[in-house]
């Protein structure tokens, strides 16, 4: 019975090792490997956005924000 469980864990080992090398091979595939598209879609939430100093240039901070001394 312990001859089972010691293959059983030898085997175990090497399912996680093709497992990671498996993903691996996946994530470096050439195929993969698009990214103008990919950069283009992580970029998306900023696309409609002023730039920073535009956007500071209107007043409309709240009473809250300055201080009166």
């Amino acid at each position: 019975m312990g001859e089972i469980f010691e293959n059983l864990r030898a085997l175990w080992v090497v399912w996680l090792m093709l497992l990671f090398v498996g993903i691996v091979v996946w994530v470096y595939w050439p195929s993969r490997r698009r990214r103008a598209e990919m950069q283009d879609r992580a970029n998306i939430p900023f696309r409609d956005e002023q730039p920073r100093a535009e956007a500071g240039s209107d007043d409309t901070g709240s009473a809250g924000d300055k201080k009166d001394s």
